[in-house]
């Protein structure tokens, strides 16, 4: 099979999922007819660029953990209007802390959660595990087991994170985005929008 036919397959893989596709998924669906699987993922970095350097609305990206189209920021406010029509997430301020709080300190337990907020954080994680933007990842070897709590491939996939690496520092953010007071509770809509108005398509 030729490397054109290879692309245009993956081109397509990408497109009928609504999920990124992890570089193992793609491999292993056409392994059968193309063996040469080492060279996909450098065939998804040409078919990135060729998108790059379209005039289109919409590009290739890694995000999650895998591969997907999304669009491009510039068109957020037009595909905001229309996901409006679709049930919509809501974070409040004080979720938002604290789903900062599990990025950032990933493994952690509700208690370590709670003196850094310097509330409680029960109903907020609740909230966060119901949504599934955090997940339990175990238990910490301490005194009664307490639960450890981490982000999830929704969380990365909403904020538009190929990796968790991918968060900016805090000491790198203005003084005004490291507090959680006074900030809108943002809009993240279930289609999978993220921070940047990136769409899966």
């Amino acid at each position: 099979m030729e490397i054109s036919e290879v692309s245009q397959i993956l081109e397509a893989l990408l497109f009928a999922s609504e999920r990124p596709l992890s570089l193992k998924e793609l491999k292993e669906l056409i392994k059968a007819d193309y063996p040469d699987t080492d060279n996909v993922e450098n065939i998804l970095n040409d078919l990135k660029e060729k998108y790059a350097g379209l005039n289109k609305p919409y590009e290739i990206k890694f995000v999650a953990g895998g591969w997907t189209f999304a669009t491009k920021p510039e068109y957020s406010p037009w595909i905001r209007k229309l996901l409006k029509e679709k049930s919509v997430l809501k974070l409040s301020p004080s979720a938002l802390e604290t789903l900062a709080v599990i990025a950032y300190k990933q493994p952690i337990t509700r208690a370590e959660i709670d003196e850094i907020r310097g509330v409680e954080s029960s109903g907020v994680i609740d909230t966060l595990l119901e949504r599934r933007l955090i997940k339990i990842v175990g238990k910490k070897e301490a005194l009664g087991k307490p639960l450890l709590y981490g982000t999830t491939q929704d969380f990365l996939k909403h904020f538009g994170l190929a990796h968790l690496s991918e968060l900016p520092l805090i000491e790198d953010m203005p003084k005004n985005a490291q507090q959680t007071a006074n900030v809108p509770e943002p809009e993240l809509p279930f289609g999978g929008e993220n921070s940047d108005g990136e769409v899966p398509a």
